[in-house]
């Protein structure tokens, strides 16, 4: 089934950004919220997004009125029954998305397809709220997905094969790139980000590494652009301890940062956006110290061995892992082909090594003790002797 007209409920930055994506691709959108004013905002946002493209001439002013008049704004539900797929982006909340997909499912046509935008809550359960969670699907757009490439396609135990070739095929069409992702708890790029920084926090508090010094380390030592300090203060603390939270209960200890976040939001240090976090206003340029490469470390461990898990349990394929972590995290490579250019032998040794000292949760996964020991790379037959 061709998709032609999109909804998008929640009219939100990120419903608007969705919005915004799917009336440039050419596709018509019906927007819908509760809030009238909420409505008018999200429009607000949509216009200011041509305006941004218009002055930096990657569009017209007439292909940016043309992407306007492709999106119409509703209040209810009734509107969204010509709507050949429908994404859902209200608030991070799993009652509240049943509650969205439980009305969904009896106001939206038989075929079409029900998405959610979650990034990182159970499409089965949130499927099973409706007649058809076959047809239910994952579309995780990053913020801002004007900007973003990546979008992960989630699949849960009852999405059919159909609807998840729909979902990629709907992401090519909106210039995104799609990765296919089974569902587990934080999808593949926050599964993987979050546990190397709650492995950076919990170990420059044991260190008393300073955040400067150790977001200065991640840099230059590995290919994040960017620390673990001066992202979750970008993000936002808040939103990063719910992240992580969850995450921790999903996984264990692992995933633990320590409690650093968690002190500062019960500070109300919510980072950028109350003006402070672990750093107050912007992050400061720093440079490295034996201590801030000894958090980078840990980071970077701590993002291969859980990439390496998510290899073994098949959430996605070896080159979508790497990619979604360029396209997602904006990381020069992705951990494995990272882990290909430092040494599978020398890597499979640090992380036993430091199994012994700080615990099981960096045991070195069979997916990199096996390449090792065989003298093969993850994106290549033959090792290049490192280590």
């Amino acid at each position: 089934m061709p998709i032609e007209q999109i909804g998008v409920v929640g009219a939100g930055v990120m419903g608007s950004e969705i919005a915004h994506v799917a009336a440039g691709a050419g596709k018509r959108v019906i927007l819908r919220d509760v809030d009238e004013a909420a409505l008018e905002r999200g429009l607000a946002h949509v216009r200011d997004l041509g305006e941004r493209a218009v002055r930096s001439g990657r569009m017209s002013r007439a292909d940016a009125a043309a992407l306007i008049a492709r999106i119409d704004t509703v209040t209810d539900d009734e509107a969204l029954a010509r709507c050949d797929l429908v994404v859902e982006a209200v608030t991070e909340r799993l009652d509240v998305k049943r509650d969205v997909f439980r009305r969904l499912d009896e106001a939206v046509k038989p075929d079409a397809i029900l998405a959610s935008n979650t990034s990182g809550l159970s499409i089965t359960a949130i499927g099973r709220e409706t007649g058809r969670p076959d047809q239910v699907i994952g579309l995780h757009f990053f913020n801002p997905a004007s900007v973003m490439k990546l979008v992960e396609v989630i699949r849960g135990e009852d999405t059919s094969p159909a609807t998840m070739e729909a979902g990629q095929a709907l992401a090519r069409e909106l210039r995104k790139t799609p990765v296919p992702v089974v569902e587990c708890p934080g999808f593949l790029v926050n599964r993987i980000l979050v546990r190397a920084m709650a492995e950076a926090f919990r170990r420059a508090a044991e260190i008393g590494a300073a955040p400067i010094t150790a977001d200065a380390s991640v840099a230059v030592t590995g290919p994040a652009p960017m620390g673990p300090f001066a992202l979750a203060d970008l993000i936002g603390l808040d939103t990063m301890d719910h992240i992580q939270r969850g995450l921790e209960e999903a996984y264990g200890e692992r995933f633990a940062d320590g409690g650093q976040m968690a002190a500062q939001v019960a500070q109300g240090r919510l980072g950028l956006k109350s003006g402070a976090g672990f750093y107050v206003g912007k992050a400061p340029r720093g440079s490295t110290s034996e201590e801030g490469r000894d958090v980078a470390r840990r980071y970077y461990l701590g993002a291969l061995v859980e990439a390496c898990l998510c290899l073994e349990e098949s959430i996605a394929s070896l080159p979508d892992i790497d990619l979604a972590m360029q396209l997602g995290a904006g990381w020069k490579i992705g951990p494995l082909a990272w882990a290909d250019s430092t040494g599978l032998r020398l890597l499979a040794q640090r992380l036993e090594n430091l199994r012994r000292d700080a615990g099981e949760r960096f045991a070195p996964p069979a997916a990199l003790v096996e390449r090792a020991a065989a003298g093969r790379l993850f994106h290549g037959p033959a090792a290049n002797g490192g280590g």
